[in-house]
């Protein structure tokens, strides 16, 4: 082997960093590209699988739990959901 040869055999520091650039960007496009697609696919609990009943519990009630959107929805729950309502998924206000 001539020494021209065993040159461009070797791998430059510079040819390295900028391979493992285009390696990590890729990565992380895929990542958010799989993110993405996770987040189409999630969808609301029904209100019979979430517990949910149009009366409260003690004084936890829908208007009180930070998943409530009023006037009558919820971010994790279908359907419409009334102010005094309750479900397994309450979560109180900070």
């Amino acid at each position: 082997m001539d020494a021209t040869t065993t040159k461009s055999r070797r791998i430059s520091r510079r040819n390295l960093l900028v391979c493992s650039a285009y390696v990590l960007g890729a990565g992380a496009a895929i990542g958010l590209v799989a993110t993405g697609a996770d987040a189409q696919v999630a969808k609301k609990a029904s209100q019979k699988a979430s517990g949910y009943q149009a009366t409260p519990k003690g004084p936890q009630r829908c208007d009180n739990c930070r998943m409530f959107v009023a006037p009558a929805a919820c971010q994790v729950v279908e359907g419409s959901i009334a102010a005094g309502g309750w479900c397994r998924l309450y979560a109180k206000k900070a």
